[in-house]
């Protein structure tokens, strides 16, 4: 009887200890894939502002050739440090101007993207040695400036198909970067991704 009392002390002991070591694994386990759930989720977000971005582009560009007017991609920055954008057509033959859009000359013709700040959209690394898109040493400009499109904020797509030369940078504020180029003779775009400690951007699918 006694030694059927050990026995089952003895097993009951084991148990426990099974249980516990069976708790510590989970918990090593879970530890590990939080951080990289939260940065799958971060590379998400910032691949969908992307693609989002994109197909308004795109679309910018088919209303330029379609209707035969010069179309913008329009960028606004706001006192809170969100962005959004829209296109707008040329209503009056002058190009797409400021001065238009706020006197209705020029109308808006799609949806508003809007991006917050501290999320997924519009922005540059701060901090970080981002490497120039074109290969020649480190980003320049106004790191505080992601529409790169001119002088200004505005990117023009013409009818016969060209379009301001630009660069948009999106990025996720923590270690992801893409931008999204546009080459003035043909109006294409391409996207490229760069991750802090790379030293170049890659191509990048959406």
């Amino acid at each position: 009887m006694v030694a059927d009392r050990t026995r089952a002390a003895r097993e009951a002991g084991q148990s426990l200890v099974e249980v516990l070591a069976a708790l510590l694994l989970a918990a090593l386990i879970v530890g590990v894939a939080v951080p990289d759930l939260a940065e799958a989720r971060r590379a998400a977000a910032l691949a969908g502002a992307a693609a989002r971005l994109r197909g308004l582009m795109f679309r910018c560009r088919a209303v330029a050739v379609m209707e035969q007017r010069a179309t913008g991609l329009v960028f606004e920055r706001r006192p809170d440090g969100s962005w959004r954008c829209f296109i707008a057509a040329d209503g009056d033959g002058d190009g797409i101007l400021h001065t238009d859009l706020e006197s209705g000359a020029d109308p808006l013709i799609s949806e508003v993207l809007e991006f917050a700040p501290g999320e997924a959209g519009l922005g540059i690394l701060a901090g970080e040695f981002v490497p120039d898109p074109s290969g020649r040493g480190r980003l320049a400009g106004d790191p505080g400036d992601p529409v790169r499109a001119g002088r200004g904020d505005i990117i023009t797509f013409s009818p016969d198909g060209r379009a301001t030369p630009s660069s948009v940078y999106l990025s996720d504020h923590r270690v992801r970067m893409r931008v999204l180029r546009i080459y003035g003779s043909t109006a294409r775009i391409n996207s490229l991704l760069w991750r802090a400690g790379w030293p170049e951007w890659r191509e990048a699918g959406l």
